[in-house]
């Protein structure tokens, strides 16, 4: 007699692969808070009781989902199977950040009929509006994700997403460091050994909680000394903050609409690194359907979005690792009352309040280190040129959001003397220009490199085509601070030259690419 196959979804495997993504998620959680309320002195109460709890929220519908896939997979082929692991995308959860809400909230502060508190309300709900967006791009691009792969070369993407990485993921962490010299270098160095030099640490102490425990020690130890700071508020009320859906993001969809052509390059990444994560699944066993996933990962990021979360959620690298601990789903399940405790209780408040930012800016540094290697170790050395091509524009950015927070010279004048012409277009202009739409800049910038060295000249073509139509209606290369798209007519007289210029430019580039591949086609016939 044949018994019915069980699920067997509970191992002691289960307990170690928790660990990793309880600790991925609550940094990252932990991240956002610190760099909203250190670097832009965003509102805490809208961090931890809209933000934090609608970002987990997405984490937990992500989780649950992962494992109807595990239970639907281990019925299908009657045997015990591992689940996918979800959570927080890093890159884009520090993305959003840096590149959307805190210089958003930036703008809206500035404005004089908006106090702090309505900016953030209004920024914090422009966030909600780019994730909401980003859902629906994840779930419409699921049906094309082999597709869309094809056309963008991986050395592109992971050039412009290396840009951000190190001009405003590394940067802004360094200079927490040098703010907190000796607890930052304290934390720098513990991290660095553990995950570059890859020193074994005594006692097998993981490196990067003990970079955090102990340099946050020295913090309070120097505290009557002066060496590191003002001992800060630790008075945080704790309760349960349950998530509730909202449509308040549509209010500010016109603002929304302008963060698109930085948020596309993130589903991307996303919907590419899906593909790899079910990739390696099946090189151990485990066939999950691509499309199931991307689809149960653009419903997740919805759900988070819906709720008030401000970052994507993304199927977790390191599959065969879990596999090889034997994990099924009850890691996830773990996840989801570790990780559900921590943002919808308000323990990440706490851990915000306890714990320096020069603590755990190295860390932030160190993610940064490794999104910048992804497109030299995964790339042949011929596109390290695109690759590096593609950081320039992010760079730009980094000189722009200095230029125009109103630390310099107030928001107003600097868009006066941008339209000023009189000498020629100035160089302030020039890096406003090259850091509005930075992301898609470079991902452009690089594939034409790209598809001109693998000899593609039609899709080199084509990019220099992207890039013209794009620069002319300023969806890149926006002569605005804001980066607003218009119509050129619309500018003033003396700046709406620059827009047909630019787009001049890339149709030149791409034909000058076509000419010479058709030259040298000529010759090898003779």
């Amino acid at each position: 007699m044949t018994h019915p196959f069980r699920y067997k979804w509970l191992s002691t495997g289960d307990i170690g692969a928790s660990a990793t993504i309880i600790f991925d998620n609550l940094t990252l959680l932990t991240f956002i808070s610190v760099i909203l309320q250190f670097a832009y002195q965003f509102p805490l109460d809208i961090i931890l009781t809209r933000i934090i709890p609608g970002t987990v929220f997405g984490v937990l519908v992500g989780n649950l989902l992962c494992i109807w896939l595990a239970f639907r997979l281990a019925k299908k082929e009657q045997r015990n199977v591992t689940a996918i692991a979800l959570g927080i995308d890093a890159p884009s959860a520090i993305g959003f950040v840096v590149c959307v809400v805190g210089p958003v909230f930036n703008m809206f502060k500035a404005q004089p009929n908006l106090d702090i508190h309505q900016a953030g309300v209004l920024a914090w709900q422009v966030g909600m509006g780019c994730l909401f967006v980003l859902g629906c791009i994840k779930l419409v691009f699921s049906l094309f994700a082999k597709q869309i792969k094809q056309f963008i070369p991986q050395a592109a993407l992971l050039g412009g997403v290396g840009g951000v990485a190190i001009a405003l993921i590394g940067f802004f962490p360094l200079v927490a460091i040098l703010k907190m010299p000796i607890i930052g270098f304290l934390s720098f160095i513990l991290v660095i050994l553990a995950t570059i030099v890859r020193i074994r640490l005594p006692f097998n102490v993981p490196g990067i909680p003990l970079a955090i425990v102990a340099s946050t020690i020295l913090f309070y130890l120097l505290i009557p000394s002066g060496l590191s700071g003002e001992m800060p508020n630790l008075a945080v009320n704790t309760g349960f903050l349950l998530p509730l859906p909202s449509l308040a993001f549509l209010s500010t969809f016109s603002f929304v609409i302008k963060q698109i052509p930085l948020i596309v390059p993130f589903a991307l990444l996303v919907i590419f690194g899906t593909m790899s994560v079910a990739e390696s699944a099946a090189c151990v066993g485990e066939n999950y359907n691509v499309r199931s996933m991307v689809a149960l990962d653009a419903v997740a990021t919805i759900a988070a979005s819906l709720c008030g979360g401000i970052a994507q959620t993304t199927p977790y690298a390191g599959f065969p690792a879990y596999k090889k601990m034997d994990a099924r789903i009850g890691f996830l399940l773990i996840n989801i009352v570790v990780v559900g405790i921590g943002g919808i209780f308000g323990v990440v408040g706490f851990i915000v309040h306890l714990v320096p930012e020069a603590a755990v800016a190295p860390i932030l540094l160190y993610v940064a280190f490794e999104i910048m290697m992804q497109g030299f170790v995964q790339c042949d050395k011929k596109y390290y040129t695109p690759i590096l091509f593609a950081f320039l524009p992010s760079i730009a950015r980094l000189l722009e959001i200095k230029f125009t927070d109103g630390s310099l010279i107030d928001p107003l004048k600097f868009q006066q003397q941008l339209f000023d012409v009189s000498r020629g277009f100035s160089d302030q202009l020039i890096i406003t220009i090259m850091g509005n739409g930075f992301i898609i800049t470079g991902i452009l910038w690089s594939a034409v490199l790209v598809f001109a060295i693998n000899r593609q000249v039609i899709k080199s073509f084509i990019s220099c085509l992207i890039l013209a139509v794009l620069s002319y209606f300023g969806i890149i290369h926006s002569v605005y601070m804001t980066g607003q798209i218009y119509l050129p007519s619309s500018l003033p007289a003396k700046i709406s030259q620059l827009p047909l210029q630019l787009s001049l430019g890339y149709l030149l580039m791409g034909v000058i690419i076509l000419v010479t591949a058709k030259c040298k086609q000529l010759q090898l016939e003779h």
